[in-house]
């Protein structure tokens, strides 16, 4: 039973350790110096001929093209309308859920902030979904290898509430217009290119998702900032999701983090924890998606350290136009909170896969829908996850009592494996063999004790997964000083109580005999926990309490059971 016991302990260790060490690998601290983007420009009607992949995919966009017939092109650039913002209210896009400024060079997305959501319960500063600290945040462009982002753009609002921004490069006029819905943070972005030129263009309009590091602060052990998880994901025809995180890197080399070509994603996305920026292609045109750490640093103000890692997610759209012909691609967006209600109006999309639930999501989607069904029932998430934690022991119920039944057994014969003990003292092959025999002759697994506890390590580490990852309880309140039920507990009260309450039911189980050692590894392993608690979401805290509170109950009831039956 010792090597049984020590194994069992080690691999609690090495399973909560694995699993504090892979969260930590993404909220990680960073340090860094500021360097600003390299801004390329090439002349006017020179075009670049692309790779020769670009070229195949190039190909297949031409059935998509629209004629427009055959133009004097000294006469269309006199009437080419100026590249100049139209009116200074045109740079801002308001809707009920959001604000929109795009910036007067570049034609790019701003500042941006959505409405009634706050950075934290205690910090009122509204959440911004494109976090970085460029002044082009997203949506910048670039024609072959030209830059647009700090060059002319005409911006103008239309009529029906429609963001339009024009843009000229090498003989090409882009135009692209925002437009967005009054609910579920979504709308259209449309995107149509003309070769004004005398000449053929086979080149590529690509532009910058708006990709986002972590900061410095984010993450970490004792860091005020919750970790941000920003990334950029696609998912693929056949349902796959490639995605790569964006953390802080001081490394000053460009890489390219992810690339994927002649590719027809069902979406595109960069995202934090919670929010995200995700093109659905409405178009269905092969494109290709690269993320890239372009190896320049960023600092909010001119007063403070370089702390974010300028990354770039760039939509590559091959192009291959004929003198007066146009195409155009269309995307849907979406632009807010991972919010399973909201993403479920687009299921075609299968928007949900933008929630990160990693390794555990088979446990931690479905305890999810269970909060979720709970909470609507009684309008508290944390009395929600109380009622799950009910749940769930009347789920492993029957593994409790078999194993509370297998350590009743073991205490019966611990007279006997004493003398064992004593007797083969000197001879461990054979103090083993007959210990095995006496357990094998009275019907007792000495792993059968193990059993209630190995369902509950995957529940545990799913409910984490949940909590940390589940939109909605986000900010919501359980009870008193407990505001926020994904945020670690501020004065760490839950994770004492738990230590206490777990001290106290260790003390009511019916334990083999142990040496001294394993005595005392016994009796830190509730303070152990109780550490790791205090970086835990509080939730999941309250849900260690209320099982620990019902096994508590329950060995009560067992043991007086037992002791009936046994007077019998």
């Amino acid at each position: 039973m010792k090597k049984e016991t020590i194994g069992l302990m080690l691999g609690l260790f090495l399973l909560f350790g694995g699993y504090f060490y892979a969260q930590s690998y993404y909220i990680k601290q960073q340090q860094a110096t500021i360097e600003l983007q390299n801004k390329q420009q090439a002349q006017l009607h020179k075009v670049q001929p692309e790779n020769s992949q670009l070229k195949t995919n190039a190909s297949q966009v031409t059935s998509h093209v629209e004629q427009v017939g055959q133009a004097n092109t000294s006469s269309a650039s006199t009437e080419q309308l100026p590249l100049v913002v139209v009116n200074p209210s045109d740079l801002i896009l308001k809707v009920p859920y959001a604000t929109f400024e795009f910036t007067p060079e570049g034609g790019c997305l701003g500042k941006n902030s959505l409405v009634g959501e706050k950075v934290a319960y205690n910090d009122p500063t509204p959440v911004s979904v494109i976090q970085n600290y460029n002044i082009c945040k997203a949506y910048g462009f670039r024609v072959g290898t030209t830059d647009l982002r700090n060059q002319p753009a005409r911006i103008e609002k239309t009529a029906d509430g429609s963001t339009q921004i024009i843009q000229r490069a090498n003989g090409l006029e882009i135009l692209r217009t925002f437009k967005f819905y009054d609910k579920d943070y979504n709308g259209e972005f449309q995107i149509t290119v003309k070769n004004n030129s005398q000449y053929q263009q086979n080149t590529n309009v690509d532009f910058e998702m708006g990709a986002t590091s972590d900061n410095q602060n984010s993450g970490g052990l004792f860091s005020s900032h919750p970790a941000e998880f920003h990334g950029a994901a696609l998912r693929l025809a056949n349902g796959d999701v490639n995605r790569v995180m964006t953390p802080f890197d001081a490394e000053s080399t460009y890489k390219v983090m992810h690339s994927e070509t002649g590719v027809v994603p069902t979406w595109l996305s960069v995202d934090s924890h919670y929010w995200m920026n995700t093109l659905i292609p409405l178009s269905h045109n092969p494109l290709n998606f690269e993320v890239v750490r372009t190896g320049n640093l960023l600092r909010k103000d001119g007063l403070s350290p370089a702390d974010q890692t300028v990354y770039e997610a760039w939509v590559k759209q091959p192009v291959n136009l004929m003198p007066g012909q146009s195409v155009t691609f269309n995307y849907k967006v979406y632009f807010g909170p991972k919010n399973e209600t909201i993403l479920s109006h687009f299921d075609q999309y299968s928007l949900y896969q933008t929630i990160d639930y990693g390794f555990f999501k088979i446990i931690a989607r479905p305890l999810y829908h269970v909060l979720f069904f709970l909470h609507n029932l009684i309008g508290n998430w944390g009395i929600a996850i109380i009622i799950l934690t009910f749940c769930i022991n009347i789920l492993f119920l029957p593994l409790q009592i078999k194993g509370y039944s297998a350590a009743q057994k073991m205490q019966l014969i611990q007279p006997q494996i004493k003398e064992i003990q004593a007797k083969y003292k000197d001879d461990k092959q054979a103090l083993q063999r007959e210990t095995m025999s006496l357990m094998s002759k009275s019907g007792v697994n000495p792993l059968s004790g193990c059993l209630p506890l190995l369902p509950q390590i995957p529940v545990f580490f799913g409910l984490d997964t949940c909590l940390r990852n589940t939109f909605d309880l986000r900010q919501s309140p359980f009870f008193f000083w407990i505001k926020d039920l994904t945020q670690a507990d501020p004065y760490f009260v839950l994770p004492v109580l738990m230590a206490f309450l777990m001290i106290g039911y260790q003390k009511m189980m019916p334990m083999p005999s142990m040496d001294p050692t394993q005595a005392k590894m016994m009796k830190i392993l509730p303070i152990v926990f109780s550490v790791f608690m205090i970086f835990y979401p509080s939730g999941l805290a309250l849900y260690v309490i209320t099982n620990t509170i019902i096994s508590m109950i329950r060995q009560g009831f067992l043991t007086r059971h037992f002791k009936k039956a046994q007077a019998k």
